[in-house]
C-alpha cells in the first residue's frame, strides 16, 4: 500500500458531472449530479487516497493520468481519470459514467 495522498477534484471535473447527471432525480429515479456526489464519491476519493497506484490503470503512451474504474451503487460502471500533481496530491479531473 503506498502512501495516503490528499485528493482534489478540479472544476473540468464537476463540469463533466454535470454534463453527464442532472442536477434533480429523474422521474424513474435515476441519480442526480448530488447523488453520485454523496454516495460514489466517498468511496472513490477514499481509493484514491489510500493507494493511488494500486486503484487505477495507467493510460496508454505514456501519460501520467491514470484510470479508477468501478462498479457504483447508484451507475453501474464509472470511470475517474486521475493524475499526481506537483505536490503529490492527486487531482481527480474528469469523470465516464455508462
Amino acid at each position: 500500500m503506498s502512501e495516503r495522498r490528499r485528493v482534489r477534484i478540479t472544476q473540468q471535473f464537476f463540469e463533466r458531472l454535470d454534463e453527464l447527471l442532472p442536477r434533480e432525480r429523474t422521474p424513474e429515479g435515476g441519480p442526480s449530479a448530488t447523488d453520485f456526489l454523496l454516495h460514489e464519491m466517498p468511496p472513490i476519493i477514499e481509493k484514491l487516497a489510500a493507494d493511488f497506484e494500486g486503484t487505477t490503470t495507467p493510460l496508454p503512451n505514456g501519460s501520467t493520468m491514470r484510470a479508477l474504474v468501478a462498479t457504483g451503487l447508484l451507475v453501474p460502471l464509472l470511470a475517474v481519470y486521475a493524475e499526481l500533481a506537483d505536490d503529490g496530491s492527486v487531482e481527480a479531473f474528469y469523470l465516464d459514467i455508462e
